[in-house]
C-alpha cells in the first residue's frame, strides 16, 4: 500500500502565487454576501502571504476569515493563473488551529465523522431512526414530504431538516453487483451520508450501474473520506482516514472508483490518486439514456465539488437529464452558485450560508419546477433544508439524481 501522506507546512512559496487580478472575486459566495476584500479568496490569500513571510502576525481575526471560507473552490475554477487555493487554505487552516476559538460542536461532528463505519457507529445508527421519529413525533416536527424531521433545538445554527437515517445504515457495504458480460468493473465508493441517511441513493446507484454493464463492489471496512477533515486544516486526520481507506480499497481489484459525492470523489482522485468517476460519467460515456419521466419539469443544482475538485463537465447532468423522455429540464440563473452548505460551514457562518440558501431558493421557485435534483447528498440535504424554512417544501420534490433516475427506468420490454 502506498500513501502519500500530506504535509501541513505552507510554505512562503505556496501562499504568494496569488497575482491579486480579483477575478476570483466574481464567483466567491461568501464575498457576494459580505463584500469585504478580507473575505474575498484574494483577501484570504493575501492574509496568508502576510503571516507566513512575517509580515503580520497571525491573530483570531485572520483566522477568522479563513474560517469564513466554504472551501467550494470556484476561486479555483475561474482563476487565469491556476492558484493553488485549495492547497493553501487548509494548510493556513492547520497553522490557524491554537488561534482559532474553540468550538465543541464542531469537534464532536468531526469525530463522528472519523468513526463513521466503525462498530460502534454502526451500532449506534440502528436506534438512530426510531429516536429521531420519537423526536419528531413528541414536537410535530416530523416533515413527511421529505421523510425528514426538523431538529431544533432552541438555537437557530444548529436548526435542520434532517433526513431519518437509513432503516439499514451501512448495509450496502461488503456487497457486489455482477452482469453477465460485464464492461468493467467498479468500486463504489459510498461515503458517510449515503451510508448513515440516504441509503436508497447508493441502491440506485448500484442499479444504473448494473444496468449500464458493470459488476460493482462496495468496501465492507471504509470511513470517511477526511475531505471535511482535509479542508478544515485537519491534516493529521486525514492522513489517518486516507491510511485506512487506502488498506481497505486495495484489496479489491477495479478499473475505477465510482461516486455519488463529489466532495469524496475529489479526495479520492485529488490526494488518494485513484480513477474515480462520477455516476453519471459513465451514464454519459455509454450513452445510456432509457429513463423516461411523467411529464415532470426538473431543475439541477451543479455541487461546487463536481465541477471543482471532480472536474466534471457540467454538461455530463445536462445531457443525461435532457435525455430522460417525457421530462422538461429546466436551469435556474445561478444553478451553479453554491448552496451555503460546505459541510460545517452552514453551521459556523450561519448568517451567511442562510443567505446563500435563501437565494438558492428563490432562484429553484423561478424555474417553477416540480424536482429539484443534485449530485451530491450534502447538497440535497442543504436545499430541502431551504425549501422548509422558507415554506416551500410542498411544492416541490427534491432528490438526488441517482434515485430519480434509478425511479424513471425503462425496463426491457416496456
Amino acid at each position: 500500500m502506498s500513501v502519500n501522506y500530506i504535509e501541513p507546512k505552507l510554505t512562503i512559496e505556496l501562499a504568494s502565487q496569488c497575482v491579486k487580478c480579483s477575478a476570483c472575486r466574481s464567483v466567491c459566495p461568501t464575498y457576494s454576501v459580505v463584500k469585504e476584500e478580507r473575505s474575498s479568496p484574494r483577501g484570504r490569500l493575501a492574509l496568508a502571504e502576510m503571516v507566513v513571510s512575517g509580515e503580520m502576525p497571525l491573530t483570531e481575526d485572520v483566522v477568522a476569515q479563513w474560517n469564513q471560507c466554504a472551501m467550494c473552490r470556484r476561486c479555483e475554477w475561474i482563476c487565469p493563473n491556476e492558484v493553488e487555493y485549495k492547497e493553501i487554505m487548509f494548510r493556513a487552516r492547520n497553522l490557524g488551529k491554537e488561534k482559532a476559538k474553540r468550538d465543541i460542536f464542531k469537534e464532536v461532528v468531526f469525530k463522528g465523522l472519523a468513526m463513521m463505519g466503525n462498530p460502534l457507529t454502526k451500532i449506534g445508527m440502528k436506534f438512530a431512526p426510531s429516536l429521531l421519529s420519537a423526536y419528531g413525533k413528541a414536537l410535530g416536527k416530523e416533515v413527511p414530504e421529505y421523510n425528514s424531521v426538523y431538529i431544533d433545538v432552541g438555537i437557530p445554527k444548529y436548526a435542520k431538516l434532517m433526513p431519518k437515517p437509513s432503516a439499514k445504515p451501512f448495509g450496502l457495504r461488503g456487497k457486489e453487483v455482477k452482469t453477465e458480460k460485464p464492461k468493467g468493473r467498479l468500486l463504489f465508493f459510498t461515503g458517510c451520508m449515503i451510508d448513515a441517511f440516504h441509503g436508497k441513493t447508493g441502491e440506485s446507484v448500484l442499479k444504473l450501474m448494473e444496468k449500464a454493464g458493470y459488476d460493482v463492489v462496495v468496501p465492507k471496512d471504509i470511513r470517511c473520506c477526511g475531505a471535511p477533515h482535509l479542508y478544515s486544516g485537519e491534516i493529521e486526520a486525514f492522513n489517518k482516514l486516507m491510511e485506512h481507506n487506502k488498506k481497505e480499497i486495495d484489496k479489491y481489484e477495479f478499473d475505477a472508483i465510482v461516486v455519488a459525492c463529489p466532495t469524496c470523489g475529489g479526495a479520492l482522485k485529488e490526494e488518494y490518486h485513484y480513477p474515480v468517476k462520477d455516476f453519471a460519467e459513465i451514464l454519459r460515456e455509454e450513452g445510456f439514456y432509457t429513463f423516461k419521466g411523467n411529464g415532470e419539469k426538473v431543475t439541477f443544482h451543479f455541487p461546487c465539488h463536481s465541477y471543482t475538485a471532480m472536474k466534471t463537465n457540467p454538461n455530463v447532468f445536462r445531457d443525461v437529464l435532457q435525455n430522460v423522455k417525457d421530462v422538461s429540464y429546466v436551469e435556474g440563473e445561478e444553478a451553479m452558485m453554491c448552496c451555503g452548505f460546505a459541510g460545517y460551514f452552514s453551521v459556523a457562518n450561519y448568517e451567511v450560508a442562510s443567505e446563500l440558501q435563501k437565494r438558492k431558493v428563490e432562484d429553484i421557485k423561478k424555474t417553477e419546477a416540480t424536482y429539484v435534483l443534485s449530485d451530491c447528498p450534502g447538497c440535497v440535504l442543504n436545499i430541502a433544508d431551504g425549501m422548509y424554512k422558507h415554506d416551500y417544501y410542498k411544492n416541490i420534490k427534491v432528490m438526488h439524481l441517482a434515485e430519480y433516475l434509478a425511479e424513471r427506468l425503462i425496463e426491457e420490454g416496456e
